[in-house]
């Protein structure tokens, strides 16, 4: 179902990691139940606005720490 949606917004997963979706100018990557968009300003906007039409979520605002191992 995420895969599906995100291929009809212009994202494909990467062939390095099938939880980071790269397209449109914006990279999304997906633990579990959470999800880290990161790219430019006006083409993140318009791939959240999808989302959240797409799925009940919350926008936490921009990120200040990210540790990935």
């Amino acid at each position: 179902m995420v895969k599906k949606f995100f291929k009809s917004i212009g994202l494909k997963a990467a062939n390095t990691n099938p939880n980071l979706f790269i397209g449109n100018k914006v990279c999304i990557l997906l633990f579990i139940d959470d999800m880290l968009i990161t790219g430019k300003r006006q083409y993140l906007n318009i791939i959240k606005i999808r989302i959240l039409k797409e799925w009940r979520c919350k926008d936490l605002g921009p990120i200040e720490v990210f540790i990935g191992f």
